[in-house]
């Protein structure tokens, strides 16, 4: 059997019921508990779980096939790097990410960031997927809206 794809696997409910979070098994155990959601893109704590390569040796040996593919999840603390326009806030990897690359696409200054609510305007992503998809015309029209004074 070969290495299988990138988000090729949808976890059976046995395995997100067998899934404990990894890295972040504290904070995915408090997502599942509260029924958290991803404020940016809506996914349940359970629907981030996503079939990827794993990273790092230990978290391989541990989690990963004979391949290092296996099941994995990103929360993150997303924060203001500016002027606090938002409270820091938990969001899923993905929403996370989407942050930096629509700043590095357009050059946007490393003090700016994109609150939960506006990374929802722009952002999607399927449950148990990684592939983000971004407006990134939207998310200039934020930007310029947001850091001339106006409100969105």
């Amino acid at each position: 059997m070969a290495k299988s794809p990138k988000y090729s696997r949808i976890p059976t409910p046995e395995e997100i019921a067998a899934f404990t979070g990894m890295h972040c098994a504290r904070k995915y155990r408090d997502a599942v508990e509260s029924g958290w959601r991803c404020p940016s893109c809506g996914r349940s704590a359970q629907q981030l779980i996503r079939w990827t390569e794993i990273r790092g040796l230990a978290w391989r040996a541990k989690f990963g096939d004979e391949y290092g593919m296996g099941f994995t999840i990103t929360l993150a603390e997303h924060h203001c790097h500016g002027g606090g326009r938002f409270r820091p806030t938990v969001i899923c990897g993905d929403c996370n990410s989407a942050d930096g690359a629509v700043k590095r696409k357009w050059h946007l200054p490393e003090s700016w960031s994109f609150s939960p609510q506006e990374l929802a305007l722009f952002v999607s992503v399927a449950p148990h997927s990684g592939q983000t998809r971004i407006d990134h015309a939207l998310a200039m029209e934020i930007f310029k809206r947001q850091s001339s004074g106006l409100f969105f």
